[in-house]
């Protein structure tokens, strides 16, 4: 056969002192969390104490209902009207769509026989459904808009009719509240409310419920006992509780034996039978017979078949109990050890309260799988465990932390759910093999984000709970990145040397990026609380934060000083800090009990005099915002219910106006002016992000999210806005972030990769750009389009024009070089042969995202120059000294027909010097036109890679990527045998 040998070219690529990326790798989310697991119990401490009603002394959650019927009922006008401006704004969501948040829920649906839709629902996301769990990834949606801000804490199906489902809501082991009982009759795709919960507050928290499968009775396990409805949810009968057999009202869960036709069910310590569910013919089956003592909470599972066994495990003290097993529901219970970790920790270590589960293999009576940090089974009711998932990542698998349901598929052997603190996870093999299934589940529960300050750049930080702090860097809906595990908190972005950016851990541990977010390192421990507010002064490159003696902590990025400052007269244990971008060293501190200070050359001294401006209502306060125009003119928001909850000042904050207006009574957690406008703000609240088109005193009239387009109907927690674009990101506890344009300038932004082939889609994207409401394509063939994406196909070679045009008036040009397809044979010494750059300029392509480019010529700088044959090479940056940081540019070769039979060799020359790991060189090859790209070639080949990344963060490519790095001198030759591509009709290459 003969030997078909592609390009003996020459690269030149240096750079000496500069960390640079020719491929910028944006991965995944680390599954391994380096730092120690905290709980959960300090953060919703955080969130009562800056919740509460102050006349109370705790959080009356149950007025939010009021809140969303509210909102709903005014949305329901607004969707008649025409609101334009602020109102009206659009709001994207930004991801992570590769990370769940805390799930409860799991449920397989019995309409689909596959057996592969799966729904899910989060803690504070709403309700979720997939129809193909299996695929690699499964594609989630949101069932219903109605159910955003809805804590989903119990799903059932009717086995006889499994187009009936019934949802409950609420999560009582964090106070969550929930709104009632829904009901589907059409297999999940509308639900409404059964009124008779609604009315009841009990209904509020439903920890279980089960559909009788002879019957058809709902049974529901509430705060208040378990409740009976044996008309489809209309109306509702305790039948288990507080003087109707039981210990005590609280209740966790409802098993069921189908043989013995056998319900049973657990509350905080005792565990309870019934054949009939009637009141008062409930049986406690742990009196006297070796079950727990000192738990406060038990759950439990029923294994099928006969004999069965009754599972249990209890909270106690925050460590979880053994495995007690009792068999065929009836006799003694028999008490086994509790697993623990290679340290000796508890399975539930403290947190048994919050996160603890136990279920039965349907199909091995003997198989159970328990859960409370992470995942144990054993196959001998508990006399041996193995420990099944690690959240800190190695062996034996990693499983997320914090498990709160554990499901069986009852019909596929071996196959089990997991849902935790990280969204979903598929077992297979009785769970001894298990993967995330997260891919678009986003529930994700943020505490505080920051925007990087480039215009149009989709690049953000936030933190997160119980999923570390993540770095999204791509437009839509994106994957996110972990940058520090652990709970996320506060992040910065410096908004004048974006390189510099910072995040956060619980009590005030900061890391902090050189390199523009591609590795974080050592930063600062200020030492505060859990939750510790803080803020950068972008001009005075100056962190401040509270510190754990109720003062105020300040470090300087520049020599690294760190500072604790003493406040005369004050310890405030502080809930929010701003610096003031108007007046130089001037920052504003507030407290959770409504004290609000201003502080100025706070950049100097240990000792500061404030300005005291506390607001007149008092409460937890959440955000501080000024009038970049007239530092005078503040936006203050308080957090708690029951009292005024927005504020303005025009005098610096000597006296307040309440500006609350009509806004129901909710938690408002940030404030922020319009820019353009100041007498117009938005405000997040915990339903979603609300505006006002005029501050009018306690006339103010605010607006809910615009029905279709608007923020979800959640909890968002900070607002951040850059000046360039004026673009605004939005952190939401359960829905991810997001963005808006809502108070940019109408500005064209499109996307096209610059380098495509003959008769092969292109997709264009124009969705970035600012305040656009009609778009109009011209693709330089004649050809157009008025879809925001659309999609081209070029049949001919060469460089064509675009153009894109917003609005009518406002346009925006590039152009595409579309690349021919090559026949074969193809030899050095072929007709065809086309390996000389300067013969044939029309069979090249060179597309650069960013930095420097890759460009045809001689160099003459030291390093780049010479060529290893013929007058001209590609080089990166022909006449720059070194190329750019963040160079992203790629050379594009033909298509290339590869269908007859033969011996393949792509061969190149190349020197280079790069630092090592993080600047790469990489070939890539598709077989679809440029649809997709994969990476030719190993390290292992001969001749070919020098490097592999062994999981290095911020390197050029994602972990286990081969490419070439470090340094070559002189000219190398690097070739690769191809051959097995062979048989492929399109063979595209790029660099």
């Amino acid at each position: 056969m003969k030997r078909t040998i592609f390009y003996t070219f020459t690269l030149l690529i240096l750079t000496v002192g500069l960390v640079v990326l020719l491929r910028q790798y944006s991965g995944p989310a680390t599954s391994a969390e380096s730092s120690e697991k905290q709980g959960i119990e300090e953060a919703l401490k955080h969130q009562f104490e800056i919740t509460k009603d102050p006349a109370l002394g705790y959080p009356p959650t149950e007025r939010l209902i009021k809140a969303i019927e509210e909102t709903r009922r005014r949305q329901a006008i607004f969707a008649t009207r025409s609101p334009e401006g602020i109102l009206d704004a659009r709001w994207r969501e930004r991801g992570p769509d590769n990370i769940g948040g805390r799930t409860r829920v799991i449920l397989v649906d019995k309409n689909d026989p596959s057996r592969k839709t799966v729904w899910a629902g989060g803690v504070s996301g709403g309700l979720w459904k997939t129809t193909d769990i299996t695929a690699n990834p499964p594609q989630w949606v949101q069932a219903n808009d109605y159910l955003d801000n809805l804590s989903i804490g119990a799903l059932a199906q009717d086995p006889n009719n499994p187009q009936i489902m019934y949802m409950g809501t609420g999560e009582v082991y964090t106070g969550i509240s929930g709104l009632a009982l829904f009901k589907s009759e059409n297999g999940g795709k509308d639900w409404t409310v059964l009124p008779s919960t609604l009315s009841d507050l009990n209904f509020r928290y439903t920890q279980d419920l089960f559909v009788h499968p002879q019957t058809g009775d709902v049974y529901a396990a509430i705060s208040n006992g378990i409740w009976r409805s044996q008309d489809g949810g209309l109306n509702w009968q305790k039948v288990l509780g507080s003087g109707l057999g039981a210990s005590g009202d609280f209740m966790n869960d409802i098993a069921y034996h189908r043989a013995s036709n056998t319900l049973f069910a657990s509350n905080r310590t005792a565990v309870y039978k019934s054949t009939t569910g009637n009141p008062n013919d409930w049986q406690n089956i742990t009196v006297g017979n070796g079950f727990m003592s000192g738990v406060n909470r038990v759950e439990i599972s029923v294994s099928q078949g006969s004999p069965y066994y009754v599972y249990a495990i209890g909270n106690d003290g925050g460590a979880g109990t053994g495995l007690y097993t009792l068999a065929n529901g009836e006799g003694n219970w028999v008490g086994r050890a509790a697993p623990t970790n290679d340290n000796g920790e508890n399975y539930a270590r403290d947190q048994g309260w919050y996160d603890l589960e136990v279920t039965a293999d349907p199909f091995n009576p003997q198989h159970v799988i328990i859960g409370g940090i992470d995942l144990y089974a054993t196959d001998n009711g508990g006399i041996t465990w193995q420990r099944i998932s690690n959240w800190a990542g190695g062996a034996p698998q990693y499983v997320h932390a914090d498990q709160h349901v554990i499901v069986f598929d009852e019909e596929l052997p071996g196959v089990v759910y997991f849902g935790n603190d990280g969204g979903i996870f598929r077992g297979i093999n009785g769970g001894l093999t298990a993967n995330q299934r997260n891919k678009g589940y986003n529930v994700t529960q943020f505490y505080a984000c920051a925007i990087h300050p480039e215009a149009f750049k989709d690049y953000f930080l936030g933190g997160t709970q119980d999923n570390g702090s993540l770095q999204l860097n791509d437009f839509g809906i994106d994957d996110a990145r972990s940058v520090l595990g652990g709970d996320g908190f506060y992040t910065h972005i410096d908004q004048n040397e974006p390189d510099f950016q910072m995040v956060s851990l619980y009590y005030g541990n900061y890391a902090a990026s050189y390199d523009g977010g591609a590795s974080f390192g050592a930063g600062v421990e200020v030492g505060g609380g859990f939750v510790n507010p803080s803020d950068f002064d972008d001009e005075a490159n100056i962190l401040y934060a509270q510190t754990n003696n109720n003062d105020l902590m300040r470090w300087k990025r520049d020599g690294g000083q760190l500072d604790e400052i003493d406040i005369v007269g004050y310890d405030i244990n502080t809930s929010h800090v701003f610096a003031d971008p108007t007046v130089p060293n001037r920052i504003y501190v507030g407290s959770y009990n409504g004290v609000l200070l201003r502080l100025d050359n706070a950049n100097q001294g240990t000792t500061l005099t404030p300005t005291v401006i506390n607001p007149p209502g008092g409460g937890a306060i959440s955000s501080v915002d000024v009038d970049l125009g007239n530092s005078d003119h503040l936006l203050m928001t308080v957090s708690n219910y029951g009292i005024v909850s927005v504020y303005e000042s025009t005098n610096g904050g000597q006296t307040w106006i309440n500006v609350e207006g009509n806004l129901p009574d909710m938690p408002v957690y940030w404030g922020m002016f319009n820019p353009n406008d100041t007498k117009q703000a938005i405000i997040a609240t915990e339903l979603g992000v609300w505006a006002t088109e005029q501050l009018s005193g306690p006339q103010t009239n605010w607006s809910p999210p615009a029905p279709g387009k608007g923020s979800p109907l959640t909890r968002f927690t900070m607002l951040q806005r850059r000046e360039s674009d004026k673009v605004v990101l939005a952190s939401s506890y359960g829905r991810g972030l997001w963005t808006s344009d809502l108070f940019a300038q109408p500005t064209p932004v499109l996307t096209v990769d610059g380098v495509h082939y003959t008769n092969s889609p292109l997709q264009f994207v124009g969705e970035r750009s600012l305040q656009a409401e009609s778009f109009n394509w011209s693709f330089g063939d004649g050809a157009t389009s008025t879809d925001p994406n659309p999609t081209h196909e070029y049949s001919n070679i060469g460089t064509f024009p675009i153009s894109m045009t917003i609005n009518g008036n406002l346009t925006k040009e590039t152009s595409v070089k579309i690349l021919p397809r090559r026949g074969l044979p193809y030899t050095l010494e072929g007709e065809q042969y086309s390996g000389g750059f300067e013969q044939f300029p029309e069979q090249y392509g060179v597309y650069t995202i960013s930095g420097s480019s890759f460009e045809l010529g001689k160099s003459t700088i030291t390093g780049k120059d010479g060529t290893h044959s013929g007058a001209n090479a590609f080089v990166i940056g022909l006449t720059e000294q070194y190329y750019q940081p963040n160079t992203e540019t790629m050379l594009y070769l033909p298509n290339f027909d590869f269908s007859s039979p033969g011996i393949y060799e792509f061969s190149f020359w190349a020197k280079f010097q790069l630092d090592p790991g993080f600047d790469g060189l990489q070939v890539q090859y598709s077989t679809n036109k440029g649809q997709s790209w994969r990476v030719l070639g190993s390290d292992r080949d001969d001749n070919w890679y020098n490097f592999r990344n062994d999981n290095a963060a911020g390197s050029a490519f994602p972990p286990g990527s081969s490419y070439l790095s470090g340094s070559r001198f002189g000219f190398s030759q690097y070739k690769l045998n191809i051959s097995s591509l062979g048989g492929q009709e399109n063979v595209a290459f790029r660099f």
